[in-house]
C-alpha cells in the first residue's frame, strides 16, 4: 500500500539554476531543516563517483543522528530528479513507511520555474495506513516549508 504526498513552489530564477541548486548536497541542509517530527538533512554526500546520475549512491545524515542511503534513480537536467530510499527510514517513521520515492520536476513558469517535488511511500504494512495519514501531513508540512525555503535562499 502507498500514500503520496506532494509540494510545490514557483521560483523566481531560471530552471538550469534552480534544477542545479536544488539537487546539489552542498544546498539541501541550507534548506531542508527540521521541523518536528521530520528530521532535517544534517550533510548529503555522494558515496560512488564525484557527479550525480543515474545508480550514484548519496549518504543522507540527519539532524536526529540517523541517516538514510539513496539510489539517484534519474538525474536528468534541467527537468527531473528522482531518488529512492536504499535503506528503511529510522524509527519511529521506519514502524509506518518501508521505503520511499521522491520525484522533483523543474518546469519553466512565467516567474521562472515551477518547482513539483511528489514524494511516495510504500508502508510498511497495509495496518500502517490509519497512522500514515497523519505522518503523510507532517511530512508534507515539512516539505512545503523546505520548498520555501529553497525560493527564499534563490531570491535572496
Amino acid at each position: 500500500m502507498k500514500v503520496c504526498v506532494r509540494a510545490q513552489v514557483e521560483v523566481p530564477r531560471p530552471r538550469d539554476e534552480v534544477f542545479d541548486f536544488a539537487t546539489s548536497c552542498e544546498a539541501l541542509p541550507r534548506f531542508l531543516k527540521a521541523e518536528v517530527p521530520v528530521p532535517g538533512i544534517a550533510r548529503a554526500e555522494l558515496i560512488e563517483g564525484p557527479r550525480m546520475r543515474k545508480g550514484t549512491r548519496r549518504r543522507i545524515s540527519l539532524t536526529d543522528s540517523t541517516w538514510l542511503l539513496e539510489e539517484i534513480v534519474a538525474h536528468e537536467r534541467p527537468g527531473r530528479h528522482r531518488y529512492r530510499w536504499v535503506t528503511r527510514p529510522p524509527l519511529p517513521f521506519g514502524l509506518i513507511v518501508g521505503g520511499g520515492e521522491a520525484d522533483w520536476s523543474f518546469a519553466e513558469s512565467d516567474g521562472g520555474t515551477r518547482v513539483d517535488w511528489l514524494y511516495t511511500f510504500e508502508l510498511s504494512s497495509p495496518l500502517a495506513y490509519p497512522l500514515a495519514l497523519p505522518f503523510a501531513a507532517l511530512f508534507r508540512r515539512w516539505m512545503a516549508r523546505g520548498l520555501s525555503r529553497l525560493e527564499a535562499e534563490m531570491r535572496g
